[in-house]
């Protein structure tokens, strides 16, 4: 470590800048859309505007650091073997083999120096510690945390010339002050999110004080929970954790009003598209909309899928209206985007409907095989009319929701008119959309001058062409790359 410590040496500066809102850290990766600990989690994190990335290691026989949270291999592979007792070669052969192979700790530390990520190393033993930490020096990262589950651990870790700062994981009931103390640990890191339904009351002005008055950073425990993260940061926090990092990302984005994101099928790059994993996904990261394509079974429900056939993206083959709602329910619809997601559904309407409404998002719903009717009449029941809107291929299906229901919002394209004067005067619609080539700032201001807005649809991923179009100022932008957009957006701030 000597000779990497004299190449680098890292700052503390970082731990005491002055920051909005607290560091976004993966816990073991996007552990909530991949498998832990894998370099997909990390690259997924990163797609989802994490900060940090916090890492298991563990050192095998032949002394290679690894990504690895458990001991042994029962878990993932069903074998009775320490991961201390194989090499890293037959550890990465025998995880490959299970689909989830374990990156080398030099892996990950080469993915966060090239996506400018910072690590939150949670080493499981003392020269797993020191190899990685020589790794995190050769990759010139600074921004790195090492944390330590006791306070024997977080001393020797001390003792011996950690070049980071040390963080002590403090346990359910136990005081983190005192222990950091006792080992001098930089950063008090309380894992307490089984403490109840709000751990971030334990969190009041007397705790703060206390670490105040120790000049001791706080980080927190991974958190999913809607009402505890935005709890959370608002608080003087240096970073919180979690599985579902863009949960904690959003918030430093938040300044960022216009457009409107429109998630194409939800957050489609993330998790399979048109299922609840995808919706979820987009709205957690305080997008605005999630756009949903709606068919009808053979005994008339509602499902959210794309294509007229199952082939593409389900376990299942043929027609979708040849298949029954209960035939459907049994088919697998996010395996062949990630094993991770094996066993997410085709979702029904409603189902869909009912998340939004929990989670606060707002839907485009792109009819396809199914009735316009009873379609929009499911939709509005549920959702207020502002905060859905309405958009069919087939003419038919769009004329007889702007026939039937007078306060559904529609949604109609340029490209599908001869001219912008009929397509303003063809339908009652409260958003036109236009695409990369017909787009533009004179179109704009007659679509905002009859009192609708403008949305352009982009299903590509050149940044360049991603700046273009944002110059033009849409009020709706819809994507199927919404985090880069979202990071894009954040730079121009």
């Amino acid at each position: 470590m000597e000779t990497a410590l004299q190449a680098f040496k890292p700052g503390r500066a970082w731990l005491g800048e002055p920051r909005s809102v607290p560091l976004s850290i993966a816990h073991r990766g996007a552990s909530a859309y991949a498998f832990d600990n894998t370099l997909r989690a990390y690259e997924i994190a990163h797609e989802l505007g994490a900060d940090m990335w916090e890492v298991d290691v563990r050192l095998t026989v032949d002394r290679v650091p690894v990504a690895f949270h458990d001991e042994d291999l029962k878990a993932i592979c069903g074998l009775d073997l320490k991961v201390a007792d194989v090499t890293a070669a037959r550890l990465q052969a025998l995880t490959a083999e299970s689909g989830r192979e374990a990156p080398l700790f030099s892996q990950i530390a080469g993915l966060a120096a090239r996506l400018g990520a910072g690590i939150y190393l949670d080493a499981k033993e003392g020269e797993a510690a020191s190899l990685a930490i020589a790794e995190l020096l050769a990759h010139r990262i600074e921004r790195v945390i090492v944390g330590a589950n006791t306070s024997d651990y977080a001393s020797e870790l001390i003792a011996g010339g950690c070049p980071y700062p040390v963080s002590i994981l403090v346990g359910v009931g136990k005081d983190p002050f005192p222990i950091a103390d006792q080992c001098g640990a930089e950063i008090v890191h309380p894992c307490w999110e089984r403490a109840g339904q709000r751990p971030d009351r334990l969190l009041d002005e007397a705790f703060f004080a206390r670490a105040r008055d120790r000049g001791l950073p706080v980080v927190t425990w991974h958190e999913e929970r809607v009402d505890v993260v935005e709890a959370l940061v608002k608080m003087p926090i240096l970073g919180i954790c979690s599985d579902q990092p863009e949960m904690v990302a959003r918030f430093a984005r938040s300044a960022v009003t216009s457009p409107e994101i429109v998630c194409h099928r939800g957050a489609c790059k993330v998790a399979p598209e048109n299922t609840l994993a995808s919706a979820k996904a987009a709205w957690a990261a305080g997008f605005d909309y999630v756009e949903i394509d709606v068919q009808e079974t053979a005994d008339g429900q509602l499902v959210v899928h794309h294509d007229t056939t199952l082939d593409r993206t389900t376990s299942g083959s043929g027609a979708i209206t040849e298949k029954t709602g209960a035939e459907l329910a049994l088919l697998d619809a996010g395996r062949k985007f990630d094993p991770f997601f094996e066993g997410e559904s085709i979702p029904p309407l409603c189902a869909v409907l009912e998340t939004a409404l929990r989670m606060g998002g707002k839907l485009y719903v792109e009819l396809k095989q199914a009735d316009p009717h009873h379609t929009v009449t499911k939709v509005l029941r549920m959702m207020a009319a502002e905060d859905v809107f309405f958009w069919a291929h087939d003419v038919g299906r769009l004329r007889a929701i702007h026939d039937a229901f007078p306060q559904a919002k529609l949604m109609v394209r340029a490209e599908d008119f001869e001219s912008l004067d009929t397509c303003l005067s063809t339908f009652r619609s409260g958003i036109v959309e236009f695409n990369a080539t017909n787009a533009g700032p004179a179109a704009f201001e007659a679509v905002r001058a009859a009192g609708r807005k403008a949305m352009i649809a982009y299903m590509g991923n050149d940044p360049s062409e991603i700046k273009r179009l944002l110059a033009l100022k849409p009020d709706l932008f819809n994507v199927n790359e919404p985090f880069l957009v979202a990071r894009m957006l954040g730079k121009s701030i």
